[in-house]
């Protein structure tokens, strides 16, 4: 990506469709957004809020200088305080000039990590590879009368019961409804529905999206009411299960800090760290922290509450679209 700084600015100026993207570069797409939570209601731009890494891609060091320089300019022009770009792998960022970040701090983050685990030719072979605890737990699952279904759109419904009501009881507002929608309709993002059902209930659910050789795997929800039949367990082996039979070579488990339990959870499928560095270029003093943000909902603040087809959706389920910065 060889390009003069002027044209990466022009690039980063111009506004997506849809009101949700404010600019987009070549290679780095950034979001402006207004956290209930944030200090004095500051503003901050962000590469793709909704992904574990989505930062900058660029063919050498000076092309990826010029694509933060003018991501910083942007932040300085919109009065955002903070600039958050996420970065897979070692994900080195080169500080442009100094006129550029002469206000500004840069902090690496690394409290969070990736996890991704290799697949096997079959699903037999995959299966033999998992200890004999996480098997007896996917039976498990099978013998209290868990069901998996894997599809598109007709799982929707189902699917989105059981994730807004799994974040609502996390405490955070749930993606918009048409967001997934969207992403299912689109047939290049090979997504899919997977939905663990007991009876007629869902318990669990998940979406997927296959990429090169890697299936990916960035929502995944399951009610607590139903944790006693580990319906969870049974829809992460689905999930590995169709990887293996769509050909895929990798199963991506998404983020996790080193320290939950949900990184354990996944540690268990034999997921391997893999890095993950969030770099924060914040205004003088900085006093956003990354790691301590919480999204549970402010005294006053209301979320919105949309569902598709009037389906009546748990008191609290909020959608996160209301946190980008109109």
């Amino acid at each position: 990506m060889h390009t003069s700084r002027k044209t990466v600015r022009r690039s980063f100026l111009i506004v997506m469709a849809g009101g949700e993207i404010l600019a987009a570069t070549y290679r780095l797409p950034i979001f402006r957004l207004a956290s209930s939570k944030a200090e004095n209601g500051e503003k901050r731009l962000i590469s793709l809020p909704y992904t574990d890494a989505a930062g900058m891609v660029a063919e050498d060091a000076p092309a990826r200088n010029q694509l933060l320089a003018a991501a910083l300019e942007l932040a300085t022009e919109v009065g955002a305080a903070h600039v958050e770009l996420r970065q897979a792998g070692d994900g080195a960022v080169h500080e442009p000039a100094q006129e550029i970040t002469a206000c500004r701090e840069h902090t690496a983050h690394t409290f969070m990590t990736g996890l991704l685990r290799p697949l096997a030719e079959s699903s037999e072979m995959l299966w033999s590879l998992l200890s004999a605890k996480v098997r007896n737990q996917v039976r498990k699952a099978r013998k209290c009368g868990c069901v998996a279904q894997t599809g598109g759109i007709e799982l929707f419904n189902d699917f989105f019961a059981v994730f807004s009501e799994n974040m609502r009881n996390l405490g955070s507002p749930v993606h918009d409804p048409a967001l997934i929608m969207k992403l299912l309709a689109d047939s290049a993002q090979h997504a899919r529905l997977v939905v663990l059902f007991i009876g007629i209930l869902p318990a669990a659910a998940a979406i997927v999206f296959r990429h090169n050789s890697t299936l990916y795997n960035p929502w995944a929800s399951s009610l607590r009411r139903w944790r006693p039949s580990c319906p969870n367990m049974l829809l992460y082996w689905t999930m590995l299960e169709y990887g293996t039979a769509t050909g895929c070579r990798w199963f991506d488990f998404g983020r996790a800090s080193p320290t939950a339990s949900t990184f354990r959870f996944k540690n268990q499928w034999g997921a391997e760290k893999q890095p993950l560095v969030w770099h924060v270029f914040s205004l003088r003093p900085a006093i956003w922290k990354p790691h301590a943000e919480s999204l549970e909902k402010t005294p006053g603040k209301r979320w919105n509450s949309r569902h598709p087809d009037g389906m009546d959706r748990p008191k609290g389920a909020g959608s996160a679209s209301s946190w980008i910065y109109r």
